[in-house]
């Protein structure tokens, strides 16, 4: 029993020097900056009223951005959520993209892309709101990068079972940005010189239903490097109420375009389950560190927003052996549901 005890102790302190390590590396990622300048579209799909719809609005307005930028909300004709654009200085166009086998937001975001009049393009969520620096982070890194990104941290609305699970499952979303072979784009932030969408990028989004995902693919495919900027951190605004379909999206969605990352999470995932286990068994505070400096890592990297950053890091507990389980019951699957609509996520191999 002592010589079992002896690796699991080996294991959990290797885990710790990773984890610090880990911390330090993102520490320095906040300091990515560049040099980059010019005009500025903004280009936000929406479909319907996403919460707190208003101060996302506003707070895309409001950036302290040095030269002029526009800002672009995408909608289907007739949706009411017209009404309440038409209030604010955004240009509203309609989604009309020709393409059938694309998902809506791509429609939009291509609509959009037609649409945009600047030689910067950023795509950004309804349902996030951005700090004032976001815009001029996002975009300055653009002389060292093929495309930036960053990730938004959650924020509920409401502080129900569901929408914690999801604060917690959401920050595991960080984890492989520290390599830079493993980054990928995010749907909410992602900034691109215009001359990157030329006719194969544009042919090849409008055949696919996720658009970071195939926006990182074809980045990576010619050799591009992606920006992932820790100084530029908005926040996800929701309520969730189909947390189990939502969080599978996700996983699946890894499954199919990030295998690697997959295998490597799940065994992550087995040792972190066990160590919980193991800790509670025992009351071992010891083998409860790994649990702890990663509690702290999410806190600094939420240090912006103190109050979801607390909620969001004290979830990750019990959001790593939730994921843990999906990745279990999702690892054949390669369906997903998304905006009412079923897609079949097929690997990168097939394509």
């Amino acid at each position: 029993m002592q010589y079992y005890a002896i690796i699991i102790y080996a294991l959990v302190l290797l885990i710790d020097v990773l984890i610090i390590l880990q911390i330090i590396n993102e520490n320095n990622m906040k300091k990515i900056s560049g040099n980059f300048e010019g005009k500025v579209s903004i280009i936000v799909p929406i479909k319907g009223i996403d919460e707190k719809l208003e101060e996302n609005i506003r707070s895309l307005l409001t950036q302290d951005y040095p030269y002029p930028y526009e800002v672009i909300y995408v909608v289907d004709k007739g949706d009411e959520v017209e009404r309440i654009l038409r209030k604010y200085n955004v240009k509203v166009v309609y989604s009309q993209y020709n393409c059938d086998q694309c998902s809506g937001k791509i429609r939009a975001q291509l609509s959009g892309l037609l649409n945009a009049l600047n030689d910067i393009i950023v795509f950004a969520d309804s349902d996030t709101w951005y700090p004032k620096y976001w815009l001029r982070n996002l975009v300055s890194p653009l002389d060292r990068y093929t495309a930036t990104t960053t990730f938004s941290w959650p924020s509920p609305s409401r502080l129900t079972l569901k929408n914690l699970i999801r604060a917690g499952f959401w920050t595991l979303g960080f984890e492989s940005q520290s390599l830079e072979s493993s980054r990928f784009l995010w749907g909410g932030s992602m900034a691109f010189k215009r001359e990157f969408f030329d006719n194969e990028v544009i042919d090849e989004l409008s055949k696919e239903w996720c658009d970071d995902c195939t926006l990182t693919r074809i980045v990576k495919r010619r050799g591009g490097k992606i920006g992932f900027l820790m100084n530029a951190i908005p926040l996800n605004v929701y309520d969730e109420n189909e947390l189990i379909k939502w969080s599978s999206r996700q996983i699946v969605t890894i499954l199919a375009y990030s295998p690697r990352g997959a295998r490597a999470y799940l065994v992550a995932g087995i040792f972190f389950t066990f160590i919980l286990i193991y800790s509670i068994i025992f009351y071992n505070i010891f083998t409860f560190t790994p649990y702890i400096l990663w509690i702290i890592k999410n806190l600094l990297r939420g240090v912006s927003y103190f109050k979801q950053a607390i909620v969001a890091s004290l979830m990750t507990v019990i959001a790593i052996p939730y994921a843990l389980v999906l990745l279990l019951y999702n690892w054949n699957n390669r369906v997903v549901y998304w905006r009412g609509k079923r897609y079949v996520v097929k690997p990168l191999s097939e394509k």
